[in-house]
């Protein structure tokens, strides 16, 4: 037992009243509550500072807020590695549109103004510690959102949700993600459109939407599928049924449709330069080829298509394939073997 002389003014005494009534006017109690009391206030709002300015501004701090989420079921508790693990292993997959309006009720969020204030209050109320701006720049009246500090993790999941709500409620796009170390960039722009999810948002944020949702779809195929490449080194040729029947009656395929579809015009406005590219993506797709490589000297475009094939016969419908392409979008060229290399020498560059 410690006894000391406390000196107290009036008016604390006052705050005090409340634990003399309960222990019947003895002060030594009422002091004893009031430090239980303080003590729990320090623990739940980490200093004095903290827990003074919840209980004096009526503010709504995360740890209340957290504890009535878990009780009413709405909300759990997950360890940060984990919800990491979960965020960067679904990146790719856009999120379903019933998430995004369970976060942003499009019914109270009309304007972008209003989802900025919303996500700051709510990033303040449950701990997350990002801030949420919008800048315009005038040059090109594009609108910019920042989300800044916080998880990495958690600022990109945010960075999708707030693209895709724009996207389908307030007629937006996004242009152009930039993201750093400690803040996202995203670039907006107007889009009227009858799609649910603007290509800008499927561009930049769901890269492997349609994939893993033909996955599900078929998963005996597609794991069986996968398992084949993984297995044979990636040494497939994966071709479409016409062009595959056209080499098995010995015909030599037409793929200008390929390169047509990709550029999105007829085969003789694509450039050479844009043709060279969609060769890569051909070759990439198919497994025709090893590799495609461009090469400019002397005022004259080379293509070099390096391959795996041994057999002449093999070698020579290589050839006619891509001459009857290139032949097809009105190019002239000379063509000739060197081993596992096909050289096609054009007269004019891109």
């Amino acid at each position: 037992m410690i006894r000391k002389n406390v000196s107290m003014e009036d008016e604390y005494l006052q705050k005090l009243q409340p634990f003399l009534d309960k222990n019947n006017g003895n002060l030594s109690a009422a002091i004893r509550d009031a430090i239980e009391l303080a003590d729990a206030a320090l623990q739940g709002h980490g200093s004095v500072e903290n827990a003074l300015e919840y209980f004096t501004q009526g503010s709504t701090k995360y740890p209340e807020i957290r504890n009535s989420l878990i009780e009413s079921g709405e909300g759990i508790l997950i360890s940060q590695l984990s919800f990491r693990w979960l965020i960067e292993n679904t990146d790719g997959i856009l999120v379903d549109d019933e998430l995004v309006s369970e976060l942003f009720n499009p019914y109270q969020i009309k304007r972008v103004s209003d989802l900025m204030e919303y996500l700051n209050t709510r990033s303040r109320d449950l701990g997350w510690e990002i801030k949420v701006s919008i800048n315009t720049c005038e040059e090109n009246e594009t609108n910019v959102i920042m989300l800044e500090n916080g998880d990495p993790s958690l600022r990109a999941f945010l960075g999708e949700l707030i693209s895709i709500f724009l996207g389908r409620y307030l007629n937006m796009d996004v242009s152009f993600v930039h993201r750093k170390s400690n803040s996202i960039r995203i670039f907006l722009k107007e889009h009227r459109s009858d799609l649910d999810i603007p290509p800008g948002i499927r561009k930049n944020f769901g890269t492997l939407d349609y994939t893993f949702k033909e996955i599900r779809s078929k998963p005996e195929f597609w794991i069986s599928l996968v398992e084949r490449y993984r297995l044979q080194r990636y040494q497939r040729i994966n071709l479409n049924k016409d062009v595959f029947e056209s080499f098995l009656s010995g015909e030599i395929p037409d793929v200008s449709g390929f390169f047509e579809a990709s550029a999105g015009k007829p085969i003789r406005e694509i450039p050479l330069c844009e043709m060279f590219g969609i060769c890569k993506k051909l070759v990439s797709v198919t497994q025709l080829a090893s590799d495609v490589e461009r090469i400019v000297e002397r005022g004259k475009t080379y293509i070099k298509i390096r391959h795996q094939f041994s057999e002449e016969i093999a070698i020579e419908k290589l050839v006619e394939l891509f001459s009857k392409l290139f032949h097809t979008a009105g190019h002239i060229f000379e063509i000739k073997t060197v081993s596992n290399l096909v050289i096609i020498e054009f007269v004019h560059t891109c």
